[in-house]
């Protein structure tokens, strides 16, 4: 009696299993492959799925195969000639309401060729640079422009017989006030008053504010005293 032994036939790897296979192989993602090759991760995925019909068009589907396959370092020819051999099946046993996939090139705008990982990443740079070059010009903005210094009170050549006067107003925020050299306190708002000792004649008053970089405003005021017949006189006048 015959005996009949069983063998076992192999098929060869599809060309989608050996793009995959050669990728785990590397210990590859299909986003490092996409950031390596600059191929959409949804191309990526069309080729190593066997999905041909979502790929753009057969030029791009060999552009695209060259490049992958160029960069998992197979036979690009190999790799092509399967990729033909493949499409005659699939167009022999295709349905005849099937979209046929060697139909014109259609244009795909270069947003869709775009990376998104690094699309992503170019506008977070960009509005990390913005920010930064925003809050840079505030700054240096804030340093070299003299701060703001308001005086209510005195009005300037205001003639009087009182010997002392007070001096009132507001002032930026963090600046160092001075009134004829001494240091003035003012509140968290910046507004500030002094009363100042006046002398018959001509009273000449500097009121100074000053930032920690150096950049002041100043701004004077002067006062005329006179004796009570002299203030009568000048209000008879």
């Amino acid at each position: 009696m015959v005996s009949f032994s069983s063998k076992q036939i192999s098929n060869p790897p599809s060309l989608s299993e050996r793009l995959k296979d050669r990728r785990q192989q590397l210990c590859l993602s299909l986003a490092q492959a996409t950031e390596a090759t600059n191929v959409s991760i949804k191309y990526l995925e069309a080729l190593e799925s066997s999905c041909h019909q979502r790929l753009p068009g057969e030029v791009y589907a060999r552009c695209f195969l060259k490049v992958y396959a160029k960069f998992l370092g197979l036979d690009e020819n190999e790799i092509l000639a399967l990729y033909q051999s493949e499409q005659k099946i699939y167009t022999k046993t295709k349905k005849p309401n099937d979209n046929d996939f060697k139909k014109p090139v259609k244009r795909i705008s270069q947003f869709h060729l775009m990376v998104t990982p690094k699309l992503i990443r170019g506008i977070i740079v960009g509005l990390l640079a913005l920010i930064v070059l925003v809050y840079l010009g505030v700054k240096i903005k804030a340093i070299v422009t003299p701060p703001v210094l308001v005086i209510n009170s005195p009005a300037d050549n205001l003639v009087t017989s009182r010997n002392f006067i007070e001096v009132g107003g507001q002032a930026e925020s963090e600046t160092i006030l001075e009134i004829n050299g001494q240091q003035v306190i003012a509140d968290d708002d910046g507004n500030f008053s002094e009363t100042l000792d006046l002398q018959l004649g001509v009273n000449v008053i500097e009121i100074k504010a000053e930032k920690r970089h150096g950049q002041q405003t100043k701004i004077y005021r002067q006062v005329v005293v006179v004796d009570d017949e002299e203030e009568t006189l000048m209000n008879n006048e």
